[in-house]
């Protein structure tokens, strides 16, 4: 890998900075399934509270959901937005630390662009590259569906390749489908910029499913999340640029042919970095966010 590339996911963001934590994260285990499997073990996803307890995962995994205390939000999302407030509320919650299995009781909740940051937080403070993406995840085997989701690639330095990554907790961390939760099959994820140009294009023939008004407003979504992410700024799911506010419908063909091009170089972001950085700087109008309070970004199912 390009060594310019290699600093550039061991710096971090404003989400994804240590803080007073680093002692605590250089305590933590160092291979990859282990790391993976406690911050899966830190957390539950909100949708766990608006569906039919499954007697498996709160037997083997979680403990009864019943029992999570009342006053508590089923969606922490606002509340633990960077690494340093998640590390925070896990060990307000159980001071011994990051624990195997731990009650829902003691976890936070939160959907997965929270337990990509810190997942990415704890391998770059290990000085592992690693980088969050936003795109489209097939959580069965057949990839008959892919639904808005956020992984991470990290880099595998014995292999000299990105390695795919999930660490939302959604689904069990074993290799029920024959390969692991931490390096799981380029197939399993389509990223927002194969989706974008697929629509535009009209040869995508995956279902997706998004939260959005209409599907290609929803990978537009997605698009601005996975540049901000390979720029090391992994935005809230609500943050969008200023200039989106009225909705894609509003873009006239110009802007259209300016987001394809982005979606050109996204489709292979190392190689296209420079032009990455220079089109994002010509292009100002895609910094300057607001948050979009049109948009349900905390649906129970991110």
């Amino acid at each position: 890998m390009n060594e310019k590339i290699f600093q550039r996911y061991l710096e971090t963001s404003v989400y994804t900075y240590a803080g007073i934590y680093k002692d605590f994260i250089a305590s933590l285990p160092d291979d990859i399934p282990s790391i993976g499997m406690l911050v899966c073990d830190q957390i539950t996803h909100p949708s766990m509270y608006f569906t039919e307890p499954s007697p498996y995962l709160e037997d083997t995994y979680y403990g009864k959901f019943a029992t999570y205390p009342k006053h508590r939000f089923k969606n922490e999302d606002e509340i633990y937005i960077t690494a340093v407030s998640m590390i925070a509320g896990i060990l307000r919650l159980d001071e011994t630390g990051f624990t195997k299995n731990r009650d829902v009781t003691k976890r936070i909740t939160v959907s997965c662009r929270q337990a990509s940051v810190l997942f990415s937080a704890i391998l770059k403070e290990k000085r592992i590259p690693c980088r969050s993406r936003a795109g489209f995840m097939d959580f069965g085997d057949a990839g008959d569906s892919y639904m808005e989701h956020w992984v991470n690639e990290y880099w595998n330095f014995n292999e000299n390749r990105w390695v795919l990554a999930d660490v939302d907790g959604y689904y069990e961390y074993e290799q029920r489908f024959g390969y692991s939760q931490f390096d799981l099959p380029r197939r399993k994820f389509v990223t927002a910029s194969e989706a974008w140009l697929g629509l535009r294009k009209n040869t995508f023939n995956k279902k997706l499913d998004v939260f959005s008004p209409t599907l290609l407003e929803g990978v537009c979504e997605y698009l601005f999340m996975d540049l901000h992410a390979l720029m090391n700024n992994e935005i809230f799911y609500s943050y969008q640029p200023l200039y989106l506010r009225g909705g894609i419908q509003t873009l006239n063909e110009k802007e259209l042919h300016e987001l394809d091009a982005l979606a050109e170089l996204l489709a292979e972001p190392d190689k296209n970095m420079e032009q990455i950085e220079h089109l994002l700087a010509a292009n100002e109008k895609w910094s300057v966010l607001t948050n979009n309070t049109q948009n349900v970004y905390h649906d129970i199912f991110r």
